[in-house]
């Protein structure tokens, strides 16, 4: 059967159009409102054709066309520059869904502007530097200020295990908003109407306690969600070569997601794989370490056993957690609760409304970082990402 493709040459232009809108600070211009509406109205019009519909439930339904290939011969490749291959959603889409349905993770090459990595990084920076009373400097030839990170009244680290937790603000906006962060997710869902999660940046500086490795775990508990639900992203703000710092993944590992069962020791979704399982030893021995460039955007089925590495090298590993998941309109308590840390900047674990923080969330100061807080600046596409407007109402 011919791909059905979802991006066609018009969807393709008009996310260039949007992407240059953009790149001059013009948010809230009526011709870029026009834009985004004839986008998003284009790729519901195409989601919605039968051979496509077909392909997504497909996925949901199974494990994908090889369903029954040992993972064993799984292996991302990687692309000449040494990073894992990537693909341009607006003129790869059919390898793009290829290497998700496949594996269970893509990535996406581009999917946020230098820029844009540029100013969440100086975010966390002034962040720190502010929270600390200039005492903490994230600069990497100032480590000998990094004894002084902001804690919290219980001694936690504002960036605990390499999660820096800081969930609402303009530079986060921009990168959850940019529109080929979108047609990535839309390519993963086959649907044009997502929120965006409210989760949070990610560093881990070179040499220090917070910078050590994440252990193999899956976030879903295959006891309270057993089939497919979700997916998890993590955007690269600054290159992520192995030795500093990236992504581990098991290719193909959502098939063996049912022995987590066992392992899940509550309702929780965090379920960390027990090494001592029978079956744990060749999903260790097949995680991989993806290496990412700047502004790359990886993402995986929440059902893939998954890590991060830790940083061994003499820069620091910056990140955002993105991802976006079918929106809720409906729902009125999720609704409610996006639009309450809309208000108050606060990170909060409603996993229903797509609010990713640790339960709770590790550094518990958050007045302390709202306050910090550069209020959200959104577009069209932005406000309904956020659920601060409906899709229905276009």
């Amino acid at each position: 059967m011919k791909y059905s493709k979802i991006i066609d040459a018009r969807s393709a232009d008009l996310v260039r159009r949007i992407e240059a809108f953009s790149a001059k600070g013009d948010m809230a211009s009526a011709r870029l409102d026009a834009l985004i509406r004839e986008l998003i109205e284009r790729l519901t019009i195409a989601c919605a054709r039968p051979e496509v519909v077909a392909r997504y439930q497909a996925y949901r339904d199974g494990f994908g066309p090889d369903a029954g290939a040992d993972i064993a011969s799984y292996r991302l490749p990687l692309g000449e520059d040494g990073f894992v291959r990537s693909f341009d959603p607006l003129t790869e889409e059919a390898e793009f869904y290829a290497c998700w349905q496949k594996y269970g993770i893509v990535v996406s090459k581009h999917a946020v502007a230098p820029l844009l990595c540029r100013q969440a990084v100086a975010t966390m920076h002034r962040t720190a530097r502010l929270l600390s009373e200039g005492k903490c400097s994230l600069d990497e030839g100032d480590a000998e200020s990094w004894a002084n990170v902001p804690l919290d009244d219980a001694g936690v680290s504002l960036f605990s295990r390499g999660f820096f937790e800081l969930y609402h603000d303009d530079a986060i906006a921009a990168l959850r908003q940019s529109v080929r962060v979108y047609i990535h997710y839309v390519l993963i869902w086959g649907r044009a109407d997502l929120w965006t999660t409210f989760d949070r940046l990610g560093i881990k500086l070179p040499g220090h306690s917070e910078s050590g490795p994440l252990p193999l775990h899956v976030d879903q508990n295959p006891n309270v969600h057993p089939s497919f639900r979700t997916v998890q992203g993590v955007l690269a703000l600054a290159d992520c070569p192995v030795e500093r710092g990236t992504f581990v993944g098991v290719p193909g590992s959502r098939k063996h997601f049912r022995i987590y069962g066992s392992m899940a020791e509550n309702q929780g979704e965090y379920v960390q794989l027990d090494l001592q399982n029978p079956q744990a030893a060749l999903l260790q021995k097949q995680a991989q370490a993806c290496p990412l460039a700047q502004g790359s955007l990886i993402s995986w089925d929440s059902r893939t056993t998954h890590a991060n590495s830790e940083n061994l090298s003499d820069k620091t590993r910056y990140v955002a957690y993105i991802a976006a998941g079918p929106a809720a309109e409906d729902n009125v308590a999720a609704v409610a609760a996006r639009t309450e840390a809309f208000a108050s900047g606060v990170g909060k674990n409603v996993r229903d409304a797509m609010m990713h923080a640790s339960k709770p969330p590790r550094y518990s100061s958050a007045p302390a970082l709202a306050a910090l807080r550069k209020r959200e600046r959104l577009t069209l596409l932005g406000s309904l990402l956020y659920g601060n407007k409906r899709y229905s109402d276009l």
